[in-house]
């Protein structure tokens, strides 16, 4: 009996048993993963990296070891191709948002207004707006730097520690190595509520600190 032919399918069940388009593609992700991982993101970079490898493990024993159907490669090919595609389109997207987006043209005057903010204590203001500059580039160590000091004002030392390693994690350079260090050391080790330790802890944070300098 005549059947219609879904050509979706076909394309993808032709697809899957070619290897090499499927190989440049892993390639692809596999790149931008590493990308990641050099530059200091490494959950992303390293999720990525698990994903892939699984993937492609399971698609070539499959394929090669178990001689699956190709109609049946398509669960691990179609993941793998979402893995990859999607880590190469959020790559694309980041370096967009990092080079052109309207908070990275404004990137010096966000950054000098967030810092006079943070000197007025205008912790709220400055927090708002530190934020948004390592949304738009999370590579920011500077802008990273300067919300883990707010954070630290406010007497929220995991949140200051967290913008602190975020920071060392993008600084391949070592640019801010000391200055980290030296954050690093004043930030108080647990957080607290009331009494006499929480006026301790208030006053380490509200020593001066070093305000890194702008790195865009």
């Amino acid at each position: 009996m005549w059947r219609a032919v879904d050509p979706v399918r076909t394309f993808f069940v032709v697809f899957a048993d070619h290897f090499l388009p499927n190989l440049l593609l892993f390639v692809a992700g596999q790149a931008a993963a590493w990308y990641y991982l050099r530059t200091g993101r490494f959950l992303i970079g390293a999720s990525a990296t698990a994903a892939l490898w699984l993937l492609a493990d399971w698609f070539v024993l499959a394929k090669f070891v178990f001689g699956t159907d190709p109609a049946d490669l398509l669960l691990p090919l179609w993941s793998l191709q979402i893995v990859a595609l999607g880590t190469v389109a959020a790559l694309a997207l980041a370096r967009w948002r990092r080079r052109w987006s309207r908070t990275a043209r404004q990137r010096p005057a966000l950054f000098q207004a967030g810092v006079a903010q943070y000197l007025r204590a205008d912790y709220e203001a400055a927090s708002a707006t530190l934020r948004r500059l390592v949304r738009a580039d999370p590579w920011d160590a500077a802008a990273w730097i300067a919300l883990g000091n707010v954070f630290s004002r406010q007497v929220q030392p995991r949140r200051a520690r967290a913008c602190y390693r975020r920071a060392a994690a993008v600084d391949t350079a070592r640019a801010y190595g000391d200055l980290l260090e030296q954050q690093g050391r004043r930030v108080p080790r647990d957080r607290v509520s009331s009494g006499p330790a929480k006026a301790a802890a208030a006053a380490v944070a509200n020593e001066p600190r070093a305000v890194p300098e702008s790195g865009g």
